[in-house]
């Protein structure tokens, strides 16, 4: 085999591996059957807000651990344990939890892609505020407080790893009576190289129910990331505040000016 053989050879092997590599950060990204994902994260996050003429700053930060495990090529299951540090003074600690269990089913027709997905959220409020909390003036006893939620997904594989998707979320406790409902829309396009990925989506945002009365937010959601190996990537994300309507309260109006949360993460696949 001669030195130009070789090297074509050589250009063609790196090109399958390319293609043969899974991207772990896109919106359709589930483990392989038989394999685990790992989601490592840490977020800081700042709210600016008005209530009743009155100005408030709150500053947030939070470390979370998913993790993900393929039944098969395109149902999995997953669990995750995330942590709110007490960086205000506002909790009873800084060990305060909250517990995620889902699933997600993929399907595809030719390049159009789905995946419906589906968790249960639960933390316990005792750990976070204390045995008793103060609401409207009384003492109540606090307990674990739990949440359903699910996802519905359709995208684009347009080749080249661009992905154009759209995303209908939902979420609501489910064990309280006019308990909150918050929805969502999405649209976002994600870009695969093989070596780096990119994501952006615009996110709208409403809720109602008790607390907050049918307000509405509109965010920006973006993520880079950077594949140290074909199962490793290192990544920054975030989300932006582009608008905020006012939220009615019993009490008054809050209207929030200014909020973004910003974070670092690592994908792993074993």
């Amino acid at each position: 085999m001669n030195y130009k053989t070789m090297l074509l050879a050589s250009v063609a092997v790196l090109f399958a591996s390319q293609a043969m590599a899974q991207d772990l950060t896109g919106a359709f990204s589930v483990p392989g059957k038989g394999q685990i994902s790992s989601d490592t994260r840490i977020a800081m996050s700042r709210e600016k807000t008005k209530f009743n003429k009155i100005k408030y700053i709150e500053d947030g930060v939070t470390a979370s651990e998913f993790v993900e495990y393929g039944i098969t090529d395109k149902f999995s299951v997953n669990a995750g344990i995330e942590n709110t540090f007490d960086v205000e003074g506002y909790y009873n600690n800084d060990h305060n939890f909250a517990y995620t269990l889902g699933a997600k089913y993929n399907t595809r027709f030719d390049d159009v892609l789905f995946q419906v997905s589906g968790r249960y959220n639960t933390f316990n409020t005792k750990e976070w505020y204390g045995r008793k909390e103060r609401v409207g003036g009384a003492r109540v006893y606090n307990r674990w407080e739990k949440a359903l939620g699910f996802d519905l997904k359709a995208g684009l594989d347009l080749g080249n790893g661009i992905t154009p998707y759209a995303v209908y979320s939902f979420d609501s406790i489910i064990d309280k009576s006019h308990r909150p409902i918050i929805q969502s829309v999405s649209a976002g396009i994600h870009k695969y190289t093989g070596k780096w990925a990119f994501d952006g989506a615009v996110r709208y945002e409403w809720s109602k129910g008790n607390g907050p009365k049918n307000s509405t937010e509109t965010w920006f959601d973006g993520a880079v990331d950077y594949y140290l190996k074909d199962n490793v990537a290192l990544g920054v994300y975030g989300s932006y505040l582009i608008d905020a309507h006012d939220k009615t309260y019993s009490v008054g109006k809050e209207h929030t000016n200014f909020a973004y949360e910003a974070g670092l993460r690592a994908k792993v696949l074993f």
